[in-house]
């Protein structure tokens, strides 16, 4: 009985990938009926079999409440950045200026680096160029920077996203590795404050 669970539950862990495939070719043909969702889940069934992907683990833990307050972040993000962009851009388009800011991440999950990635890309002004894995840096690129002062705003924004996202997603080790970062990087912040 043992050999036939374990492709079981292989087929298990790799149904959601499944399952997305067929939403991704119902969204795609525009047709939710049964015969649309067989035919992609058959679809996805086959392409998923050809591939020959391997099955990676997703570490994740969920945190309801922390996933809410990270929409609401997001929204509000989005929003804001938006009036503020269309604000610089039909006002003062000449002004409007960027740049690439380096910021050090203190996660060390791959898949947290990629969820923060791609939400700070998700927010008007904001995009991000290049992810160092590792080094542990995201490179961004923030509009309107109209001088050095503005460069610690961008900072300080994507370490909160970068909070956000790992407590809502992160499990207790990528916690605890979060916050020693944090404590470490804090540590050294007050020490060059001190030789100040």
């Amino acid at each position: 009985m043992s050999t036939y669970r374990a492709p079981a539950l292989r087929l298990l862990g790799r149904l959601p990938t499944v399952l997305w495939l067929t939403v991704m070719w119902a969204i795609l043909w525009g047709d939710f009926s049964p015969g649309t969702l067989v035919a992609g889940a058959m679809v996805g069934a086959g392409c998923y079999a050809a591939a020959k992907l391997p099955h990676l683990p997703v570490r994740l833990h969920f945190r309801p409440l922390r996933v809410v307050r990270l929409i609401v972040h997001v929204a509000f993000d989005l929003l804001l950045s938006s009036v503020h962009m269309a604000y610089h851009t039909v006002l003062h388009p000449a002004r409007v200026r960027g740049a690439i800011v380096a910021v050090p991440l203190r996660t060390d999950s791959d898949l947290l680096m990629a969820m923060v990635s791609a939400g700070i890309s998700l927010v008007t002004g904001s995009q991000t160029i290049e992810l160092d894995r590792e080094g542990g840096v995201i490179y961004v690129h923030g509009i309107p920077i109209h001088d050095e002062s503005d460069v610690p705003k961008l900072r300080r924004s994507v370490l909160r996203t970068e909070e956000m996202y790992v407590r809502a997603f992160g499990t207790r080790e990528d916690i605890a590795h979060f916050e020693a970062a944090e404590r470490e990087l804090a540590g050294a912040g007050a020490a060059a404050e001190e030789e100040r």
